[in-house]
C-alpha cells in the first residue's frame, strides 16, 4: 500500500514548477529594469535577497519540471471532471492573487519607495511587500490545493 503523502507529490511538484517559475521571471524583470535592488530583500517578512530568490527559484522550477516530465511524460495533465464551488473557489483565488501580486511586483519595479508604505490608508498594515509576498503564497497554496484535489492515486 502506498504511503497517503506520496499522492500529493505530482501537485507539490506543479505548484513548485509554476510559481518557481513566477518567481524568477518576477527577480529577472527586477534584473532587467533595476539591478540595484537585486541586493535588497524580497520583503520584510522574507528577509532574503532578490538574487538568491531568484536563483532558488530557478532551480527548484527547474528540477520539478524535469521530474515531472521524467516520472509522468507531462508537465500539466489536463483533468477532466466537472467544476463545483471549492473548485471554482480555489480557481478565482489562484486569478486574483495572482493579479494582486502582479500589479504589486510591477508597482516595485515602476514605484519601489512605495514598497514599504500600506497598501491602503484604511489600515497601517500590511505593507505593498507583505502583501505582494502574501498574494504569491496563497495563489501557490490554492494551486496545491486545486491540484491536490483532482490528483489520481500515483
Amino acid at each position: 500500500m502506498k504511503h497517503p503523502l506520496r499522492r500529493l507529490l505530482r501537485p507539490a511538484a506543479e505548484t513548485a514548477m509554476v510559481f518557481g517559475l513566477l518567481g524568477w521571471i518576477y527577480v529577472a524583470a527586477v534584473a532587467a529594469f533595476r539591478p540595484i535592488d537585486l541586493s535588497q530583500h524580497i520583503a520584510a517578512v522574507l528577509p532574503l535577497r532578490r538574487d538568491t530568490f531568484g536563483f532558488g527559484c530557478f532551480v527548484v522550477s527547474a528540477l520539478c519540471a524535469f521530474g515531472l516530465r521524467a516520472r509522468f511524460g507531462t508537465y500539466w495533465p489536463r483533468l477532466d471532471r466537472r467544476s463545483d464551488a471549492w473548485e471554482a473557489a480555489l480557481r478565482t483565488g489562484i486569478g486574483y492573487a495572482l493579479l494582486a501580486w502582479a500589479y504589486l511586483c510591477t508597482n516595485s519595479l515602476t514605484h519601489p519607495s512605495t514598497v514599504g508604505l500600506h497598501l491602503t490608508h484604511f489600515y497601517a498594515h500590511p505593507a505593498e511587500g507583505t502583501t505582494a509576498v502574501c498574494c504569491f503564497a496563497a495563489a501557490a497554496v490554492a494551486l496545491f490545493a486545486l491540484r491536490g484535489r483532482a490528483t489520481p492515486e500515483a
